[in-house]
């Protein structure tokens, strides 16, 4: 009944990673912070923590996924965090906030198409084996 969760994780980081140098970019800066903030599990209860419950909740179940701004970012997970992931991935705070804002919502949505998360886990891994590469 379905592909394995590391594959699925897999597939969802390339595809995000393929979106060519901003992509890249985003990933990089997602992939830092996923370092910083305790792996996903972590970005996410900060951001619900913040008031943004139901636009993690959007990007989690079926239906269209919610934007989040670069400052909406910024303001909920610190600007400690955002400017470690920027320093990681090599570009600005600003790049490393839109970067993180467009490319969450999209990881979490390919990683969760039954409106569920799968073990987190292996994501903070595939993540982090991203920044190496």
């Amino acid at each position: 009944p379905g592909r394995d969760d590391v594959g699925l994780l897999d597939d969802a980081v390339s595809a995000l990673g393929g979106k060519g140098g901003s992509g890249n970019q985003a990933m990089g800066a997602l992939g830092g912070l996923v370092e910083q903030a305790g792996g996903v599990q972590g970005i996410l209860s900060k951001l619900q923590a913040s008031g943004l419950g139901d636009k993690v909740d959007s990007w989690i179940g079926t239906g269209p996924n919610k934007a989040i701004s670069p400052d909406e970012v910024k303001q909920a997970l610190g600007p400690d965090q955002v400017t470690q992931a920027a320093a990681k991935a090599g570009v600005s705070e600003d790049e490393a906030a839109s970067g993180i804002a467009s490319a969450l919502p999209d990881l979490i949505d390919k990683v969760s198409p039954d409106g569920k998360l799968p073990d987190i886990g292996p994501l903070d891994d595939i993540l982090a084996g991203f920044l190496k590469k």
